[in-house]
């Protein structure tokens, strides 16, 4: 016997003309088809509209879930967005599947910002490039520890006052 399972996940981060950012999250598998769309205000980075639609699941409570995702509108991307998400989305009557396609859109948002960052922070000295990270951060505040590149112990934290 033969078994296939096949996942494709995909993630896309657009900026928006009124200066948001729309994420649209799409998880298709063997099991499972589900779609969030969710708008950021910058630089909040504040959900200030979600929507979802699950088109096929095995589990009758992700077939419900969808409805859930309003609840998330007012959530921030900083500490403890996981676990306000997984109380709002996931658990006995929730659906796991887009509780993790909302951390995801999240953590697409931190990369929109910080990839480029990155990538542009790679020239110069280690000082200059240090210099340039805080003022992303001293920019955007809610960056700071929702990675481990922007821990409380990082060095590139030091001496902000964040």
């Amino acid at each position: 016997m033969t078994l296939a399972f096949m996942r494709n996940k995909v993630v896309e981060v657009e900026p928006l003309a009124d200066g948001n950012l729309l994420v649209s999250w799409r998880l298709v598998d063997t099991l499972i088809e589900s779609e969030i769309r969710t708008t950021f205000r910058i630089p909040d980075l504040e959900i200030i509209k979600a929507e979802a639609r699950v088109l096929r699941s095995l589990h009758p409570e992700c077939q419900e879930a969808f409805r859930q995702i309003p609840k998330i509108v007012g959530i921030r991307i900083g500490p403890g967005v996981r676990k306000i998400v997984n109380g709002l989305l996931a658990g006995k009557c929730g659906c796991q599947e887009l509780a993790e396609g909302i951390l995801e859109s999240c953590n697409a948002v931190i990369l929109h910002f910080t990839v480029p960052q990155i990538q542009e922070n790679e020239k110069g000295t280690e000082e200059e490039r240090k210099k340039k990270f805080q003022a992303m951060l001293r920019f955007n505040p809610r960056l700071a520890r929702s990675c481990v590149a922007f821990a409380d112990d990082s060095p590139l934290i030091e001496g902000l006052s964040l």
